[in-house]
């Protein structure tokens, strides 16, 4: 059997939770839940509230939420791109390139003169 789908209770207190939390500085989630008991005797959790408030913010990191579509329609006007001036930019980079050179060429040592090496290192404590 179909159940009816979840209606939560602080529904009937939307405009009043708008209002609480347009203000600035906004109210806190937990003094909302304690107006709600004073007011309405509705014992709710503070996370409740702001999972309500969450659920209809559409995403924004500020949690917050406006009643109708057409009020929260955004107002801001973004600025045109503009083409960068090609003068302006600093130049590129010099791209690396290894060049050879025999004095920082390694060999590989004879294997006496290593072995002599790493006695006289030893010998010195490392």
């Amino acid at each position: 059997m179909a159940r009816k789908p979840y209606q939560s209770a602080l529904i009937p207190y939307e405009d009043e939770i708008i209002a609480l939390r347009h203000r600035r500085p906004p109210t806190s989630y937990a003094r909302i839940a304690e107006l709600l008991l004073q007011k309405y005797k509705l014992s709710i959790c503070r996370e409740t509230i702001f999972r309500f408030v969450k659920v209809r913010s559409r995403g924004r990191k500020v949690y917050s939420f406006q009643r109708d579509a057409a009020a929260a329609t955004s107002k801001s006007v973004r600025p045109t791109a503009q083409p960068a001036d090609p003068g302006s930019r600093p130049p590129p980079k010099p791209k690396f390139e290894f060049k050879y050179s025999e004095r920082y060429n390694l060999h590989r040592l004879p294997d006496e003169e290593a072995e002599a090496r790493r006695k006289k290192l030893e010998e010195e404590g490392h």
